[in-house]
């Protein structure tokens, strides 16, 4: 069907920038080129178990599996995990192309002009007072160093108009929600996080919820095209049981199918009930049927296969 499909190609578009997004944020940690790549595949570990402990883990709770409730333990911390890294990514990367737009702007460039051509001259003065204090023109160095002060004065005053440009200057993001907090007489820095935060988890959730349906979209298609239950040796020995209780072929098929541990060495009557058509008036008689041929017993309030 189109529509699986369709939540096939969401999931793997929302999780490959989950994992673009994580990954980018461990490699840009500072470190040695080697500790970059370990950060990188590290990081690429950790999505590829967000991606697959959640089904993996109700696939293994289904057969029974106590490691299953571990992968769905685990799972919660690793969406969180992913989260923060997600914020943080898009935190750092608006910052940095905040910090490049304005580095554009033309005023960026006059203060920045400015600032070299005050440095040149504060370098040139200092030369100057070495020189008349070697000299022993000590009155000439003095009002050599009056100077120095008024230059330092224009050089810290350009650098704190640098400083307010750069942080000032919004670029696309920093624009939205700037007009968001004008909006809603808000904090921009506030809106700004909850914004990251929000996107973080779309993209998270989101793409682990398309999954899970993706995967459970193949699972639930495949008993009926592509497992085709054909009567074996056990089924007929089923339906030639000694008690003489008559099976249909739907009982026959789901009868050989928890013989064979598909839903577990401890199959739940409840669970399958939701899973088989026809419910409990389909599934009880199988379970009586396999607890009088000794295939199945009770364990306090449920069922045990005897055969492993």
């Amino acid at each position: 069907m189109v529509w699986r499909y369709l939540t096939g190609i969401a999931a793997v578009i929302f999780c490959s920038t989950s994992l673009a997004f994580t990954v980018g944020l461990w490699v840009s940690i500072p470190g040695a080129p080697g500790g970059q790549v370990v950060a990188g595949l590290t990081a690429v570990a950790l999505e590829l178990c967000k991606f697959s402990f959640a089904p993996f883990g109700l696939w293994l709770r289904a057969k029974g599996k106590a490691t299953g409730y571990a992968l769905l333990l685990l799972w919660p911390f690793l969406v969180i995990l992913s989260i923060a890294a997600t914020v943080g990514f898009l935190s750092s990367h608006t910052a940095e192309q905040q910090r490049l737009h304005a580095t554009g702007t033309l005023e960026y460039r006059t203060l920045q002009q400015q600032l070299n051509s005050v440095s040149q001259q504060i370098a040139t003065l200092n030369g100057v007072i070495a020189a008349d204090a070697d000299n022993g023109y000590r009155q000439r160095a003095i009002d050599t160093a009056q100077q120095l002060d008024i230059l330092e004065t224009r050089r810290n005053d350009t650098l704190a108009r640098l400083k307010n440009v750069r942080e000032n200057t919004p670029g696309s993001a920093q624009a939205t929600f700037a007009s968001l907090a004008a909006l809603t007489l808000g904090d921009v820095e506030q809106w700004r996080h909850w914004g990251f935060l929000g996107l973080a988890v779309i993209t998270d959730i989101v793409g682990l919820v398309a999954l899970l349906a993706f995967n459970s979209a193949l699972t639930t298609g495949e008993p009926q095209s592509q497992k085709q239950y054909q009567p074996s040796a056990i089924a007929v020995d089923i339906k030639q049981a000694s008690d003489g209780v008559a099976l249909s072929s739907i009982q026959t098929q789901l009868a050989e199918r928890i013989r064979a541990g598909e839903f577990g060495q401890h199959p739940v009557l409840r669970k399958i009930n939701r899973e088989i058509r026809g419910g409990n008036a389909v599934v009880k008689p199988v379970f009586e049927f396999l607890l009088r041929t000794g295939e199945l017993k009770r364990e306090g309030q449920g069922f045990v296969l005897t055969t492993s």
